[in-house]
């Protein structure tokens, strides 16, 4: 497990609040630190949308991706808590990828179904002027096969560099 430490954190910020850059990423959990405390979970509430609305968000999103808000459509919610003359004390954001991009980074094996492939998640914590992102692959069940990690790790990477920021990484 690598942790990646973010060089440029104004640069970052402005992809990870102003820019789409990360708004395909399925929300867990984003919590911010400010005069006051904000939590979001990301787990979408079925009962907050009729049948008809969550069978297309179902349809659209599959199984999966549709029980948790985007990135996208939290971001404006964090950006406008945190916003302001002084940085948050404490920031933290918990992302996953989604079907689409899991399949992607791990490549797609015919007989495995989505449920059997791990979920890769990112953790983005912000702290003492420090920004570190940590890597996270979750396994459905024990394997000594941890091919997906270094796929999701390189992944990453090539991610941050397309979008010229600035990074290094810790083992």
């Amino acid at each position: 497990m690598i942790v990646i430490e973010i060089i440029d954190i104004k640069n970052f910020m402005a992809h990870l609040l102003l820019k789409e850059t990360f708004d395909h990423f399925l929300l867990f959990e984003a919590r911010a630190v400010t005069s006051s405390e904000l939590v979001l979970h990301g787990k979408r509430r079925s009962g907050w949308y009729d049948s008809e609305q969550w069978q297309q968000l179902q349809q659209e999103k599959g199984a999966h991706d549709s029980g948790y808000m985007t990135w996208g459509e939290m971001r404006d919610t964090v950006f406008g808590f945190i916003k302001g003359k002084k940085s948050p004390d404490k920031m933290y954001i918990d992302l996953e990828t989604s079907d689409r991009q899991r399949k992607q980074i791990l490549g797609t094996d015919p007989g495995k179904e989505v449920a059997e492939m791990p979920s890769l998640r990112l953790q983005i914590r912000f702290e003492n002027g420090k920004l570190l992102m940590v890597p996270v692959v979750s396994y459905p069940s024990f394997t000594l096969d941890k091919t997906g990690e270094s796929l999701w790790e390189e992944a990453l990477q090539s991610f941050l560099r397309h979008y010229k920021i600035t990074f290094q990484t810790e083992r």
